[in-house]
Formats: C-alpha cells, sequence, structure tokens
C-alpha cells in the first residue's frame, strides 16, 4: 500500500463554503484540486439521525462491541467500537448491509436541497442523482487505496461523488485524501493488493495529496470521478463511516449499474430494499436517460485499457494514448 500519512507533501483543502452559490467559482475549484470542500453543509441533526439508524441495523447484526457507545458522533468515547473479527464480505456482513441499503434516510438524505443546489451549480441542469447509493464503512486496522471512482462507475467521466461522514474523520486517524493534479492522467493502472483490492498506481512526483485536518458531520467533501483519492489507515478502535452519493449531467450516459441498488445482485433490487418506505421518489431518474453497458475485464491490471480515454468538460486530462 503506498503510504499515505507522511503529511510532508500534503495540502489543506480550501472551504467552498462561501462560494456554495457561485457556479463559476465552484468550477475553478473543482478543476483545479479536483475536489471541493464544504465544511457544515448539511444539518448535523440529520446526520446524527442517520448515524442512529445505522447503529441500530449495526448493533441487530451483532456488529458492534457490547460496550459501543451510539450517542453523539462529537465524542471520541461515544463511537463505534465494532465487535471482533467483524469485516467486509463475510456472510453476516452482506445480510447487514442489506439492512442498511434499506435504511430509507440515507436515500433521501442524497435529495437535501444544500447537496442538489451545489451539484446543480456545478453540473447544470437537468441532473441525474445515481440511485445507487454507497455506506462505507473502514473498521479500526484498514484503509480505502488510491483510486479512481471512473473506473467502477464509468458511464460519463463528469460524475462527482459526494463523501459525507457521519462519523468523525479525525486528522492522522482515518484523514480522507484527494491527490492534487494540474492534469489527470485518464484512467490509471491498477495493482492487485495481496488483501483482494486494487491499487491505483501513482508516480512519487504526482502532484501532492489534498487532506482535511478534520472531517465530521454535516462536512460534505465532493470528489470529481477522475480525481485519485484515499482514505489512511483508520488507527482508532472506531469504525469510521461516510456515505458516498453521486451526481452528473442527465444529458450524459449512465450505466444502468448506477441506477440499481449499490452491490446489486448481492443485495436485492428496489422492489425489496424499498419495501415499506414511506416514497419511493428517491429513486427516480430523469426520462429517456442514456445507458451504457459496464465494461469488465478478464484482468483488472489491464482495465485502464479496455476503458476509453476520458474527456471531460470538468477538469483538464493528459492527452490519450496513441
Amino acid at each position: 500500500m503506498m503510504s499515505l500519512t507522511d503529511d510532508g507533501a500534503a495540502v489543506v483543502a480550501e472551504d467552498s463554503t462561501p462560494v456554495a452559490g457561485d457556479p463559476a467559482e465552484l468550477r475553478r475549484r473543482l478543476r483545479e484540486h479536483g475536489m471541493l470542500l464544504f465544511r457544515g453543509l448539511l444539518p448535523e441533526r440529520r446526520l446524527a439521525e442517520l448515524r442512529a439508524r445505522f447503529t441500530e441495523v449495526l448493533r441487530r447484526h451483532d456488529w458492534l462491541a457490547d460496550d459501543s457507545g451510539g450517542g453523539a458522533a462529537g465524542t471520541e468515547g461515544e463511537g463505534l467500537r465494532p465487535a471482533a473479527n467483524r469485516r467486509d464480505g463475510s456472510p453476516r456482513w452482506w445480510r447487514m448491509y442489506e439492512d442498511l441499503q434499506k435504511v430509507e434516510l440515507m436515500h433521501r438524505a442524497a435529495h437535501a436541497p444544500q447537496l442538489v443546489e451545489v451539484m446543480r451549480a456545478v453540473l447544470g441542469k437537468p441532473l441525474l442523482n445515481h440511485t445507487r447509493r454507497q455506506v462505507s464503512l473502514v473498521h479500526p486496522g484498514f484503509w480505502v487505496p488510491p483510486h479512481q471512482e471512473h473506473t467502477h462507475v464509468q458511464g460519463t467521466p463528469d460524475v462527482l461523488t459526494a463523501w459525507v461522514p457521519f462519523t468523525p474523520f479525525p486528522a492522522g486517524r482515518g484523514t480522507l485524501r484527494v491527490l492534487r493534479e494540474r492534469a489527470v492522467p485518464g484512467v490509471r493502472p491498477l495493482t492487485v493488493l495481496d488483501t483482494g483490492g486494487v491499487e491505483a498506481r501513482i508516480e512519487p512526483d504526482e502532484g501532492d495529496w489534498w487532506r482535511a485536518p478534520d472531517l465530521g458531520p454535516g462536512d460534505v467533501v465532493v470528489m470529481h470521478a477522475l480525481a485519485t483519492r484515499a482514505v489512511d489507515e483508520n488507527v482508532t478502535p472506531y469504525l469510521r463511516g461516510a456515505v458516498e452519493y453521486r451526481y452528473q449531467s442527465a444529458r450524459e450516459p449512465v450505466c444502468f449499474a448506477s441506477l440499481r441498488p449499490h452491490h446489486y445482485p448481492r443485495v436485492p433490487g428496489w422492489e425489496e430494499i424499498a419495501a415499506g418506505w414511506s416514497q419511493r421518489r428517491w429513486l427516480r431518474v430523469p426520462l429517456r436517460v442514456r445507458q451504457v453497458d459496464f465494461l469488465l475485464p478478464d484482468n483488472q491490471e489491464t482495465w485502464h485499457e479496455l476503458l476509453p480515454h476520458p474527456v471531460s468538460r470538468l477538469v483538464d486530462v493528459e492527452p490519450g494514448r496513441t
């Protein structure tokens, strides 16, 4: 794994909250940094409610230690401490994750006016709100390797991800980072890790890593799908958690998979996921959206060769391969 813990080459992100209503300035910052940081964009009480719903699911599936707190997210002592030997990918994890996907509030929050207004300012109208929404849990001792969302989302390269933490992500103990580049190199080659995951290949002199000193409920980080992002190792005894929402222009192509539940078909379709919801408008998409196939290689390390060289209207991309 590439080490991201040395802050010598890291830069602190600029808060874009004061210019949230300025489309031209938001686009300029996104082009320069590949990301936008918004402090306190969403109401903390709404994230506290979402955290409480998720905590109920985690407890029901025995995912938390008996003495784990489930209270306010701002206090380290009240963090969500996982039970021993709870890891992603186990049969128990899939059952738990299915129930996380069934939490209506998680899908409803993707339509928060504050989020939608920012996305429309950058992307324009009409807006497509991907219904495939992700719950990211980082266990103690784990990390998220450097990667680009475009490889796994595809469709248009101009997809924006809103990374919305519902627990604290304190500095130096699970920091979100984004590689700050003058121009993205297109789709990066991947290296398969011993853990079974993949990591984007990055040269030592490729830009600086942006970092946030602290992130917590209410903060939002918006990242372009071609930006390279990672989360440092979680060196605390607590779960770190965020939800990830994706948006794009409805005039551009989208993969059909982006309109299904995250991890479908390992989790059920919408008829089962949304059963019992108060309403299903969180799943609506504009009419006549152009859907394209998802390209999956035989070998993950050749994925960058299979995908077309991206063309973006939001970030600068290096010239394609000849």
